[in-house]
């Protein structure tokens, strides 16, 4: 589950005045805009938009780093997923695989024009309260649950994937959903690879079919992010020496796993998915993000475009290993089928 909103980036030193920056903003949603009306009519494209810092920081990562000092986090719901997929928390909500108590004790958490519940960090603690309390969800029903819901990957989101599986490139995907969810989903689709790690909130069922607590406590909320470096703590030491960070969501707040993660080089992504590119959220994310994607069905592909480019120029990428990685994606490819119809535009573009 998002937030419904999430505050602005934290100051940078040197930050403009309030005048100036509501001058700036004005101009970025200006810009944004005509890139929309530009490129709206091109529905089968994906509208990627690199902010200035886009090119500096991939010309400078693609000239100091290797492939195998890169890390890639990411979130999950709304940037693995589609933007208009269910998120992990509300598929049980909804669910009819769900016992009708818990449905109905459930539903207030689902309001979201009514309940002032709805927000903030105590919505998973009340979530997870419901699931311990009705024993949901079973066990055994997860793998339906998943595999029946709405919940589909972006383009370009498998074929990424397995790029990284096959290049060896570690991922944490930093998700205040549920692991288990996030776990059976990348199952089904053939991506849950040994590099793959998921920092997110776990049911723990012991020996029984019910969930009998629910990890970390506190939880890992769409506020709280800040907290992966720490509750990752294993994973970030065994990958000490890749200072190299790929950073995606589709929140403000998801870039804030990141924070506290040593590195030398650091690009982000955000995904704008459904959100009218006019409003304030659209500002945050062209203020946060070093590039955006429009759109709910935006793809990762350029993203591929970057790691392809550093595994091609790395001299310690053996010729196997790069025809592995081709291998891996090219059959990834057959599997999403119509995703190859579906080009990529990218505004202003160097290359």
């Amino acid at each position: 589950r998002k937030a419904s909103s999430s505050p602005p980036p934290a100051e940078a030193p040197g930050h403009m005045s309030d005048n100036n920056s509501a001058v700036s903003s004005l101009l970025v949603v200006g810009f944004a805009s005509a890139m929309l009306l530009w490129y709206g009519n091109r529905k089968r494209r994906t509208i990627w938009h690199p902010m200035s810092t886009w090119w500096n920081k991939r010309q400078a990562l693609l000239a100091n780093s290797r492939l195998d000092q890169l890390l890639v986090i990411t979130d999950f719901d709304a940037t693995i997923t589609t933007g208009d997929s269910i998120q992990c928390h509300d598929m049980l909500g909804f669910s009819e695989l769900m016992s009708p108590t818990f449905r109905e004790a459930f539903a207030p958490l689902l309001d979201w024009a009514s309940n002032p519940s709805t927000d903030g960090v105590g919505w998973w603690d009340r979530a997870h309260e419901l699931m311990i309390e009705h024993g949901q969800p079973p066990r055994h029903l997860i793998p339906r649950m998943v595999r029946e819901t709405k919940m589909e990957p972006r383009p370009g989101a498998l074929k990424l994937l397995a790029r990284l599986a096959a290049l060896e490139v570690p991922v944490l995907i930093v998700s205040a959903g549920l692991s288990d969810v996030i776990e059976e989903f990348l199952r089904q689709h053939n991506a849950l690879t040994e590099n793959i790690t998921v920092c997110s909130n776990r049911l723990n069922y012991g020996a029984d079919s019910a969930p009998q607590s629910v990890a970390p406590d506190p939880p890992i909320t769409s506020f709280t992010k800040d907290t992966a470096y720490r509750a990752s703590s294993t994973f970030f030491r065994q990958h000490s020496q890749r200072t190299t960070l790929i950073v995606i969501g589709d929140s403000c707040s998801d870039i804030d796993a990141a924070t506290n993660v040593p590195h030398n080089h650091a690009i982000s992504i955000g995904f704008l998915n459904g959100k009218d590119i006019h409003n304030d959220s659209a500002v945050r994310h062209l203020q946060t993000y070093d590039a955006i994607v429009l759109g709910h069905n935006g793809s990762l592909d350029p993203v591929d475009a970057v790691i392809d480019e550093l595994a091609n120029h790395d001299p310690t990428i053996s010729s196997p290993r790069i025809q592995r990685m081709f291998r891996s994606v090219a059959e990834e490819q057959k599997r999403e089928g119509a995703e190859g119809s579906h080009p990529t535009r990218i505004h202003g573009d160097r290359n």
